[in-house]
C-alpha cells in the first residue's frame, strides 16, 4: 500500500515568512509537534517543537523572527508511491521522526511520523494476532 492511502491528512503548513511565534500557536491549535514550511506547495522546510525549544528558548531566537530563521533545511520527504517499508528506512537512515510526502512534482501531500508508524504497525500486529487466535473452547 502506498503511504498517500495512509497518510493523507492535512499538514500544518506555514510559509516561510510567518512568525515563530506564529507557528507555534498553530502546532497548539492543530495539536501537532512539527510544522512544514512551504512555498508554493513544496516544501522548503520544517520547524518542531525541540526545534522551538533549542533555538528560541535557550538559542534566543525572537518568537517574532521568521520561521525561516530556525527552519531544518533541505527537507528528508518520502515520494507518495513508497511503502511502509522505505518510510521504515527513511526514518532509520536519515535518524528523522517525521517524513513529509511529496508527490512526483515535489508537492506536500500528507506526512508520516513515527508515532503514525507506530500505531499502523500496532494495529497490523494486532490484526495478525487475531487472525491466528484459536476460537474458545477448542483444542490447538
Amino acid at each position: 500500500m502506498k503511504l498517500s492511502e495512509m497518510f493523507h491528512e492535512q499538514v500544518a503548513t506555514v510559509e516561510p515568512t510567518v512568525s515563530i511565534g506564529a507557528a507555534a500557536n498553530l502546532m497548539k491549535e492543530k495539536n501537532v509537534g512539527a510544522v512544514v514550511v512551504t512555498k508554493d506547495r513544496k516544501v522548503v522546510g520544517i520547524v518542531t517543537d525541540r526545534d522551538m525549544t533549542l533555538r528560541c528558548i535557550a538559542g534566543g531566537v525572537n518568537l517574532a523572527a521568521p520561521v525561516s530563521e530556525i527552519m531544518s533545511s533541505p527537507v528528508i520527504t518520502i515520494w507518495d508511491d513508497q511503502g511502509v517499508f522505505n518510510a521504515t528506512q527513511y526514518l532509520r537512515g536519515h535518524k528523522v521522526r517525521r517524513l513529509p510526502i511529496i508527490d512526483r512534482q515535489d508537492n506536500l501531500m500528507g506526512m508520516m511520523t513515527a508515532d503514525d508508524l507506530a500505531a499502523l504497525l500496532a494495529r497490523e500486529s494486532l490484526n495478525v494476532a487475531q487472525a491466528y487466535e484459536p476460537a474458545i473452547g477448542t483444542s490447538v
